[in-house]
């Protein structure tokens, strides 16, 4: 299941409420991802990061925590599509998921938590991450030039899996 987190740069503390959000929230000073990917990015920042789960998880957040169940896994990016030049048939199995969307539900509760992240960063940058064991072998680093922008990506193309973005005002 995909581990998605928000970093807010040189922020200190967000004082964010869990019941003010359907999804899952923790909310750290530590920059650690519950996954490795980008363990080594990350390590040379200071920030405070949010971690995104599962609606399941806002009253146990002791074990497992992921968002599989905010992802909207019937989308289809066209990049992932492998079409077999033998038969010109289309084979998805032979590409792991490159991209993914929030289910509509969930979006809103996604964009507070990206507007409180920049507005708690003195520097007013972000970085939106994923890590799923399912997606590409290889992470990638993009760059949105406003929170407007990211969800323009969002919609129109999807969001790259085993991604950082990096989120600027």
């Amino acid at each position: 299941m995909p581990t998605i987190e928000i970093v807010s740069i040189n922020s200190t503390d967000l004082k964010l409420n869990q019941a003010d959000f359907d999804v899952a929230i923790i909310e750290e000073n530590k920059l650690e991802s519950h996954r490795g990917l980008f363990y080594g990015f990350l390590s040379n920042q200071k920030g405070v990061i949010i971690h995104i789960g599962n609606p399941d998880f806002k009253e146990d957040k002791e074990g497992g925590f992921f968002a599989g169940q905010i992802v909207d896994w019937s989308f289809e990016s066209e990049e992932e599509l492998f079409i077999d030049s033998d038969t010109e048939t289309v084979n998805q199995e032979e590409v792991p998921q490159q991209r993914f969307k929030f289910l509509d539900k969930y979006k809103p509760d996604v964009d507070r938590l990206l507007q409180a992240s920049m507005k708690g960063s003195p520097n007013f940058k972000i970085y939106f991450l994923t890590d799923y064991q399912f997606g590409p072998t290889q992470e990638t680093f993009e760059i949105t030039k406003s929170i407007i922008e990211f969800w323009t990506v969002h919609d129109k193309k999807g969001l790259k899996l085993n991604a950082l973005y990096t989120i600027y005002w």
